[in-house]
């Protein structure tokens, strides 16, 4: 028999250390809130059993409210914390318009009266401003009112979905939790939106519980011509259970219900009819759980920023840059003189259904399918252009701003739902030449510490 002789200078192996719990997690003390921060919960530090200071971060809290709290994880260079007790409320308190406020994870600032809430939305776009090098004094120049979507105007939404011994649960995440809590009553979602949710209650309840427990997500889209559904599941549905969506659309009248399982193509289960949205009166379908501006109310906000703008600028030909199925895309080319159109767009469905309305409606609009993040457009290819707007996803457009300011057209018209990355784009176009002429705050998440921002460029010297 071989014998192994251990190498002597070999080091032996680790012992596998226990992990460490955060001595701090659990940890209570009474605060006073010092500020509202960016994500729209409560700043404040408290002291540590060993003196040192440490920053906390609190839900469902306003400035001058004394709370006593209990940290529950670690965040950034704080911990997030939760009040276990209310010793003292600010008179800026507002009682919350949600008896799920405090529970659900949906919402940061329903106890916000309406004026402080205005105010903390527009001086977070003034923030956004700055930190892209404009002088305070023009900040406040440039930036126009918020506009605010109005309360049960929502028409997105994608419920969570929990099929137990205890229940059913079709709603959002509990604060500091994974748990998936029913909001019943949720004041921010369309009445349609909340009439499904119900029904699905009931049609989850009466389910084979093997069937429904595959159900994860259900994504909810309030669409022009009745509702589209699309469920997440980990399998596939059997026949009986089809049978029973199918019935279950027809009901409800839903226009759409789909049925996606992993990375897989989505499957129609029940199609009455293809849901669609209108741009200037040009009716364009949608994918199931494809992207659409979450409010009618801030679309319209941003389409009339957009449309005042073209009517200083008078542009003839437009690149419309992250087009999705044409938001902007009609108004751009049909609002006013008519005007030729290029909406780009990486998402092949976008595209194809944009196609297939920019051809029933004769619109002068033509559709490329093109990667903006990989292959943004360059400057020769920009130089065909008077005017480019571009609406990126939340990681922005950091690659087609880098081209733009090379060599960008005299004007540029952004839309952003990040102001972190909106920041990072306009100093990037600033550095290029261009100088922001007027922002327009919308918010179309209410009572979130979401906000969208709309901006007007020109170019008023060389890169």
């Amino acid at each position: 028999m071989k014998h192994h002789h251990r190498n002597p200078r070999a080091r032996g192996g680790r012992k596998r250390q226990p992990s460490r719990r955060d001595p701090l997690i659990g940890f209570e003390a009474p605060v006073t809130i010092e500020q509202v921060g960016a994500r729209g919960d409560g700043i404040a530090h408290v002291q540590a059993p060993d003196g040192k200071s440490v920053l906390v971060y609190v839900d469902c809290v306003l400035p001058g409210d004394e709370v006593r709290v209990a940290l529950r994880q670690k965040r950034g260079d704080g911990y997030g914390a939760e009040v276990i007790e209310e010793l003292k409320r600010s008179l800026a308190f507002n009682p919350p318009r949600c008896s799920h406020f405090k529970e659900c994870g949906g919402c940061a600032l329903q106890h916000m009266n309406d004026d402080d809430y205005r105010a903390w939305k527009h001086d977070k776009a003034r923030t956004a401003v700055l930190r892209a090098g404009i002088d305070p004094e023009d900040a406040d120049n440039l930036i126009a009112d918020v506009e605010i979507s109005p309360p049960a105007s929502r028409r997105r939404a994608g419920f969570s979905v929990h099929v137990g011994a205890a229940g059913v649960f079709v709603g959002f995440h509990g604060r500091f939790s994974h748990t998936v809590l029913n909001v019943p009553d949720c004041v921010v979602l369309r009445p349609e939106l909340m009439a499904f949710r119900e029904a699905f209650v009931t049609f989850l309840s009466s389910c084979p519980p093997d069937q429904a427990r595959d159900i994860k997500e259900v994504f909810v889209t309030h669409a022009d011509n009745g509702l589209d559904v699309l469920i997440h599941a980990t399998a596939d549905p059997d026949l009986d259970m089809r049978q029973d969506l199918a019935e279950f659309a027809d009901s409800l009248n839903i226009a759409r219900l789909s049925w996606k399982v992993g990375d897989r193509p989505d499957e129609p289960v029940a199609a009455r009819h293809t849901p669609t949205v209108g741009f200037e009166n040009v009716d364009v379908p949608i994918a199931p759980g494809g992207f659409l501006q979450a409010t009618r109310e801030g679309e319209q906000s941003l389409v009339t920023a957009l449309k005042a703008a073209l009517a200083d600028i008078a542009p003839k030909q437009v690149a419309d840059l992250f087009c999705g199925v044409g938001s902007f895309t009609f108004a751009l080319a049909l609002s006013g003189k008519r005007r030729s159109v290029t909406a780009v767009e990486s998402d092949p469905r976008a595209v194809e259904l944009l196609q297939y309305a920019v051809g029933q409606s004769g619109s002068p609009i033509k559709v490329v399918k093109r990667d903006l993040f990989r292959q943004p457009l360059t400057a020769t290819e920009l130089a065909g252009f008077d005017l480019v707007v571009f609406d990126p996803p939340r990681a922005g457009a950091l690659a087609q701003c880098e081209e733009l300011a090379i060599g960008g057209p005299e004007w540029v018209l952004a839309v952003s739902c990040n102001p972190a990355t909106f920041t990072r784009d306009m100093r990037v176009l600033r550095n290029g030449g261009y100088e922001i002429q007027k922002i327009v705050p919308v918010d179309q998440f209410l009572w979130s510490s979401h906000l969208e921002l709309f901006a007007v460029l020109r170019r008023t010297k060389a890169a």
